[in-house]
C-alpha cells in the first residue's frame, strides 16, 4: 500500500472550479475553508456564469501559483507520513476491509482541510502550519472514508454517522497509539453499537 503525493496547477484550478459549485453550501453551513483572496469577489461577480468564472480563475491563479511552495510542503508531508503510514495500514488489515495498492494524495492550498474522492483520491490542504502539522491525521481520516466506503454505503450511513464511526476507530483501536492528537469531529454523534457493527462486519 502506497500513497503517491502529487501537486499541479491544473489540479489546483480543477479544485477551485469544483468549489464554485459547493461555495454557497460552505457559506451557509459556516464550514471552514481557505480560498485565494480574490475568490469571494470573483464568485459573487460571476456566480451566474461559470464559464466566465473559469476564465478569470485561470488568469488569477496563473499569477499566484508557485510550484516551489507546493514542492516543499509535499516533501515535508510525505516524509512525516512515512513514519506512521505502514503501521496505519497494518492496523486496518484487522478489520475485514479492502485496501487498495495505491492511493493518490493531491497537495492543495485551498478548500477544507481534507476531502476524499472515491475510490482512491485525497485532497490535502497545506496552507497553514497547522495543516502541515496535522497532515498525518487528516490523511488517515480521509483514508478511512475511502477504505470503509463500501461498508458505510451498504448500511446507508449519513455524513454524521460516518464521521462518528471514523472517530470511534481513532478512539477505540490501536490507531490511538499513533494518532494521539486526533480531534473528534464536531458534527459526529458517537454510537458504540454502530461502531462495533462495522468494525466486526465481514468485507
Amino acid at each position: 500500500m502506497t500513497i503517491q503525493f502529487i501537486y499541479s496547477k491544473k489540479r489546483e484550478k480543477e479544485k477551485l472550479l469544483h468549489i464554485h459549485s459547493e461555495y454557497q453550501w460552505f457559506v451557509d453551513n459556516n464550514f471552514p475553508i481557505i480560498l485565494p483572496k480574490f475568490y469571494k469577489k470573483l464568485y459573487q461577480r460571476t456566480k451566474g456564469d461559470k464559464k466566465l468564472f473559469k476564465k478569470e480563475l485561470d488568469k488569477r491563479l496563473d499569477n499566484i501559483y508557485d510550484k516551489n511552495v507546493y514542492k516543499k510542503r509535499k516533501e515535508i508531508i510525505r516524509k512525516n507520513w512515512k513514519r506512521n503510514g505502514k503501521e496505519f495500514f497494518n492496523i486496518l488489515r484487522n478489520f475485514n476491509v479492502k485496501i487498495k495498492d495505491k492511493y493518490i494524495c493531491y497537495i492543495t492550498l485551498y478548500g477544507p482541510q481534507g476531502q476524499f474522492e472515491y475510490p482512491n483520491i485525497i485532497d490535502l490542504r497545506s496552507n497553514r502550519k497547522m495543516d502541515i502539522k496535522e497532515a498525518d491525521i487528516t490523511i488517515a481520516h480521509e483514508l478511512m472514508h475511502l477504505i470503509f466506503f463500501d461498508k458505510f454505503k451498504k448500511l446507508g450511513l449519513n455524513y454524521k454517522k460516518t464521521e462518528s464511526v471514523i472517530d470511534m476507530f481513532f478512539l477505540e483501536t490501536k490507531l490511538k497509539t499513533i494518532f494521539s492528537g486526533y480531534k473528534l469531529q464536531s458534527i459526529a454523534v458517537h454510537d458504540k453499537r454502530l461502531f462495533k457493527k462495522i468494525k466486526d462486519s465481514p468485507k
